[in-house]
């Protein structure tokens, strides 16, 4: 095709999205994975705070959406290969900087790798020093895809972390990786005593926070319109208030696992 009608038709595309937006008639896709911090608990009606928080975005921005709740390999495909697609709880990481749109920061985080208090057997100064160990991770997490970086070998990676808090039990693994502020809701979700664990060593450089994140090549008055929106919530005290109980995890985290 011609450079100067491949160009003229994107931009006749955006012209005709942003118009479709302005009268409420796109539909955007919101995808997530099924977690504490994204659906709340049917048996304690805790959890799923992201989820009311991205909704509150969207309503306030006037945009018409669908949620999906995905396995994440899924979600993530679907969010880098089409535009106005919206994911979350997405870790900002410097090897997905340039393959989204950063809306704005739901939660700060850090990783850990978590072993059983009992397997005195096994003791890591360092993340190198669990290289041996059989891991744990999530598909395309951000903990999945650093520790590739990293060169480990004997990752076993599933589709959700109760798999893995189960798999550890069940001694089939010796750590798994998962968030400073989503291990305490884990443990309450598959009903298992957070005093059988330990977080034994930190992934340190992995994300700067969780984030609301805007697939590329989507519209720029779409990203316009989230980001303000996003901003105004976060003003008005929405945020801090949906987000207050995770925030007082994290605050304790060091007293109750370290």
């Amino acid at each position: 095709m011609n450079p100067k009608l491949f160009y003229t038709a994107i931009l006749g595309t955006h012209i005709l999205l942003s118009f479709q937006l302005e009268a409420g008639e796109v539909n955007i896709q919101l995808v997530t994975e099924n977690t504490p911090i994204t659906r709340a608990s049917l048996s304690t009606q805790k959890g799923g705070e992201a989820t009311r928080f991205i909704q509150g975005v969207m309503d306030n921005a006037d945009v018409n959406y669908t949620l999906s709740y995905l396995p994440w390999r899924r979600a993530y495909h679907n969010a880098r290969a089409a535009p106005n697609v919206v994911i979350f709880p997405l870790a900002r990481t410097a090897a997905r900087e340039a393959d989204f749109q950063w809306i704005g920061q739901l939660v700060p985080i850090k990783y850990y790798l978590f072993q059983l208090k009992a397997r005195d057997d096994i003791r890591v100064k360092t993340l190198d020093d669990a290289k041996p160990y059989e891991i744990g991770v999530v598909n395309y997490h951000a903990h999945h895809e650093l520790l590739l970086e990293r060169k480990f070998s004997h990752l076993q990676p599933v589709n959700s972390s109760d798999q893995n808090i189960k798999k550890l039990l069940l001694g089939r693994i010796d750590f798994f990786s998962m968030s400073d502020g989503g291990i305490q809701p884990l443990c309450e979700r598959t009903q298992i005593d957070c005093r059988k664990l330990k977080a034994a060593v930190e992934l340190t450089g992995i994300a700067g926070g969780l984030y609301m994140a805007l697939s590329n090549h989507s519209d720029p008055e779409l990203a316009r319109k989230l980001k303000v929106s996003f901003s105004q919530l976060v003003n008005d005290g929405t945020h801090e208030k949906i987000f207050a109980e995770r925030f007082d995890r994290l605050e304790n985290f060091s007293d109750n696992w370290q």
